[in-house]
């Protein structure tokens, strides 16, 4: 049994991060309009210091032992990282993901408890157009 965790940066696009549609669109391999773009590799190297080397889609030595197994996807609006923590240790993996995350100004989302972490407003660009 796992317990899942979805990734993803929340989009100054949206006044609303949508959480469950984002999780649906993700759980179909799509994206949504309320997700952004970050950088997938620099997020993932935090996770190496934290958890050990990184493997194609898990991190540890022996996928047995590790704590979570992992995917990525894109798409036209942003990217995401979804997780799948092993269950007997899930507490403690997230209490060290979600800061992690929340550094990167990414959002963390456990679909299981409907709780996230990080869903907060993008701050507002400034440009010429819109200074009144």
């Amino acid at each position: 049994m796992s317990f899942d965790l979805v990734i993803w940066k929340r989009s100054a696009r949206t006044k609303t991060a949508m959480l469950q549609e984002c999780y649906d669109a993700i759980i179909d391999h799509k994206d949504h309009s309320a997700m952004d773009f970050f950088e997938e590799d620099t997020f993932l190297n935090d996770f190496e210091i934290e958890f050990g080397k990184r493997q194609k889609e898990h991190f540890g030595s022996d996928v047995d032992n590790c704590p979570f197994l992992f995917s990525t996807g894109r798409g036209q609006f942003g990217n995401w990282v979804f997780m799948n923590l092993n269950w007997s240790t899930h507490q403690d993996t997230k209490n060290k993901i979600i800061p992690i995350a929340l550094k990167h100004g990414l959002m963390v989302y456990d679909p299981q408890q409907k709780a996230v972490w990080g869903n907060k407003r993008p701050p507002k660009i400034v440009t010429e157009n819109n200074i009144k």
